[in-house]
């Protein structure tokens, strides 16, 4: 029985401490301002929209003073910091400002009151609401404004054509996600509806310009209802020096080291170790820009396309190298078109642009008359093996200009500049 009676003096605080009775002393009287509060939301209702005639629409007038943008290109995502204004309404936060000692405006905090839904509708999966917390600004004709801190991430689909030097567009789509434009209008502020004077660029990128527009939402399937939408594109240029350093330029010195290799002598093995290093160097780039490109990218870098077509190049560059040293090192009697194409040749202006010799009649023989001392004796060997070397020379240098072309093709078309 006892027992009972303590549990039952317990049940008896623990309601008093519930209920949250006060005593008389501690129980003051409420200044205008509680009293406007407490007068305001005494029988407000959250949960539907503050318009006394159902078919009025809230006009919600929106400001986005952006604070700072991240752009992650390999996932294709945008996030988007900034204060949104959001500015309306509301019919049934309204009073007399003589009634409450000339009270002209009040905070009230935004999960007590009614808040447009204004949704992302290009969202990444990740983003979860479009709720929020403040602390809003209602003044006693009804208009309230709220400036929230969010933080949107929306899908952009990245352009990487012009990589490292390409310009990015990402449009975001805001709205609400269950109104229609005949309950809840968004549209934007008369002045400064973007507002980017406390702006600071985020790691990589460079914010260019922000254009709004407002979609009026008028769809074939609802011809009575509209859904309008609040377009934001924000295009941005990367910033490439890091990027450039590491391909661009270094995409070019293999060009030169290319380039340069052909202009030396077909003998020199030196020749050849510098155009497998140049081919090395091609692979480790196209290995770099894998790293930082997306991989599934239906658009493709065209400074790729160039690495691509220069590693052509570089490869069909050793095989002909091998190729001109075997035929140098001949000594079966060439055709006769091979021995007509020499006499042409070093008998017109063509001999001046000859690689590796200025006069390939007097030079060549001199060679041949050093590298082998019974080429004296043997004046039909001599002229078999300065044919072939003639032959030689004159292709790497059909070679070397061919190529030089190329490269100056590839080079204006595929090399992208800032």
């Amino acid at each position: 029985m006892l027992r009972y009676g303590v549990f039952a003096c317990l049940f008896l605080i623990n309601s008093i401490l519930v209920r949250g009775d006060c005593p008389p002393e501690r129980q003051t009287e409420l200044h205008d301002e509680a009293k406007l509060h407490s007068d305001l939301l005494c029988a407000y209702n959250s949960n539907y929209r503050p318009v006394k005639d159902h078919k009025s629409a809230v006009i919600v007038k929106v400001r986005f003073a952006l604070k700072y943008i991240s752009f992650d290109s390999l996932e294709e995502t945008i996030t988007l910091h900034s204060w949104v204004a959001l500015n309306w309404k509301d019919e049934y936060l309204k009073w007399t400002p003589s009634d409450y000692g000339n009270i002209q405006e009040i905070q009230m905090e935004s999960h007590n009151i009614w808040t447009p839904d204004m949704a992302l509708f290009n969202a990444d999966a990740n983003y979860q609401s479009s709720s929020f917390f403040t602390t809003c600004l209602v003044n006693n004709e009804g208009t309230v404004t709220c400036v929230p801190h969010l933080a949107h991430t929306g899908i952009c689909r990245t352009m990487l054509r012009r990589w490292p030097y390409d310009v990015q567009n990402c449009t975001l789509y805001f709205g609400s996600w269950m109104h229609t434009g005949e309950q809840v209008n968004f549209t934007f502020y008369n002045t400064k509806p973007v507002v980017m004077d406390d702006f600071q660029n985020g790691p990589g990128w460079k914010l260019l310009n922000v254009v709004n527009e407002r979609l009026p939402g008028s769809y074939g399937c609802c011809p009575n209802s509209t859904y309008p939408m609040l377009k934001y594109t924000l295009m941005m240029k990367r910033e490439a020096a890091g990027p450039a350093a590491m391909i661009v330029v270094p995409s070019i010195v293999i060009v030169l080291l290319t380039l340069t290799s052909l202009l030396m002598d077909i003998k020199d093995n030196t020749r050849l170790v510098l155009l497998c290093f140049s081919l090395f160097g091609h692979f480790t780039f196209i290995t770099e820009i894998g790293y930082v490109v997306p991989k599934l990218s239906s658009d493709t870098p065209i400074i790729l396309l160039f690495i691509r077509d220069s590693m052509i190049v570089t490869l069909s560059a050793i095989l002909v190298t091998l190729l001109l040293m075997s035929l140098r090192n001949r000594t079966l009697p060439p055709p006769i078109w091979v021995t007509s194409l020499n006499r042409i040749v070093s008998s017109g202006p063509g001999k001046y642009v000859i690689f590796t010799e200025f006069d390939p009649s007097v030079s060549m023989e001199s060679k041949v008359l050093t590298e082998d001392s019974n080429s004296a004796s043997n004046n039909e060997k001599s002229n078999i093996a300065l044919d072939w070397i003639q032959l030689a020379n004159i292709l790497n240098t059909f070679v070397f200009i061919v190529s030089f072309v190329v490269y100056l093709i590839l080079i204006t078309t595929y090399i992208p500049t800032d």
